[in-house]
């Protein structure tokens, strides 16, 4: 395909107290995942139950409940269900629950099209969020589908309650405007998405620079946990130390790090407002956000090498999946040295590297056969500990700016 021819600062707010705890049901990629032409999906009802002196409610940006029901006194049932199915295993929830009096409630979560997948998050502000203590929190795996079970205490002021931490649109507005007020980095609304929300990227290192780093993270709504270890990764690389200054006067990086801000605003376990799984559309560019932003990326680029690329992800494990190392990038040998200045940096860190083909339609597939560059999906843990993510993401943005500080310039 002809590259011209197309078709420290702020995450430490919301890395409060979750770690890796229980199992998890594997995800699965459904029937018709890489049929990428727009599907119909249910929007949100934003509502609120009043339950005798309860109240619950989906009414912000983020939610996802669908119904609720009191069974008892002291149970509620919530049914959750996806944007459209089938879908990947990623049933995402949030509410907000309070009561006229301090008092335990039990709520249940059932889902249709999915099953239990993540330790509830819980925080009194919206910002500063804990997993459930596991003495409140159980998986039922007795019925067809997993439900979880979690004990509330709930009081006049409002509980939020949640999948993962809430990292919606208006938290990436703030984060992306405080990076881009660096003298090294520029901000730009580079495409819309299906709902006209701008998809924005931050354009770092020199203009004129000819060698390139692009980072992508958030295709997939609930995958807070990549989302976290990007926001780390860019800002190491915007650090004011020798390395990264030495890194950001040579290297231009290109960053989206929300690419999907339609499902994640409203609450979706994976696709965009088109229906679609948005990393299985790199090949038929059919929805706008994967098309403007990869149009950006050629364009941009032009001539000049793509030395490294990475998509940030979440799934049940931390793991790298590479590419199969017969697949030659234009940077031989760098995912092993990078992988192994991580293992030295953190002895007691596990480097899970599951190398891979490049012919499915996703953004590593895609930047290695547009770039030949040497990429890589960066999956994190559901449950992995948040001082583990950004450990992890801090040694690995070290390791990309030395080893390709020590490439022969083009």
């Amino acid at each position: 395909m002809s590259r011209n021819a197309l078709l420290i600062f702020m995450t430490a707010a919301v890395l409060t107290g979750c770690g890796r705890r229980g199992a998890v049901p594997l995800s699965y990629d459904p029937p018709g995942s890489t049929i990428t032409v727009s599907k119909p999906i249910t929007t949100p009802d934003r509502r609120t139950w009043n339950v005798g002196a309860i109240g619950v409610t989906n009414d912000y940006v983020g939610a996802r409940l669908n119904e609720l029901t009191q069974v008892n006194d002291t149970l509620l049932l919530g049914t959750i269900r996806p944007e459209n199915a089938p879908i990947n295993n990623s049933a995402w929830f949030g509410f907000k629950i309070w009561s006229e009096t301090d008092r335990d409630v039990w709520v249940r979560l059932e889902y249709e099209d999915g099953d239990h997948r993540y330790i509830p998050k819980v925080s009194s502000d919206g910002s500063a969020w804990r997993a459930i203590d596991n003495s409140a929190f159980r998986v039922d795996t007795t019925g067809e589908r997993r439900a979880g079970l979690m004990k509330l205490r709930v009081s006049p002021d409002t509980l939020w309650v949640s999948g993962q931490e809430r990292l919606v649109s208006t938290f990436y507005d703030d984060w992306t405007a405080l990076i881009a007020g660096h003298p090294d980095a520029t901000l730009r609304r580079v495409a819309e998405s299906t709902y006209g929300s701008p998809i924005r990227l931050l354009d770092m290192g020199p203009d004129d620079s000819d060698e390139f780093v692009l980072l992508i993270s958030r295709q997939h709504p609930p995958e807070v946990t990549g989302a976290l270890a990007v926001l780390t990764f860019i800002e190491r690389i915007m650090q004011e130390d020798d390395l990264a200054r030495a890194f950001r006067a040579r290297y231009r990086i290109l960053a989206v790090p929300l690419m999907n801000p339609d499902g994640v605003d409203d609450g979706h376990w994976r696709h965009n407002a088109g229906g679609v799984d948005l990393n299985r559309d790199w090949i038929a560019f059919n929805q706008p956000e994967t098309r403007a932003v990869a149009q950006y990326f050629v364009d941009t680029v032009g001539d000049g090498t793509v030395r490294f690329a990475a998509d940030f992800h979440s799934t049940q494990v931390d793991v790298f999946y590479t590419t199969l190392r017969h697949l030659v990038s234009n940077t031989p040998g760098l995912v092993d040295l990078w992988l192994a200045d991580i293992a030295e940096a953190l002895p007691d860190y596990h480097v899970n590297d599951a190398p891979r083909d490049v012919e499915s339609p996703t953004s590593k597939s895609w930047f290695y056969l547009q770039f030949n560059a040497t990429a890589m999906t960066y999956e994190v843990g559901d449950e992995t500990d948040r001082d583990t993510i950004r450990a992890v993401a801090t040694a690995g943005a070290e390791s990309m700016m030395r080893r390709l500080l020590d490439v022969p310039a083009n």
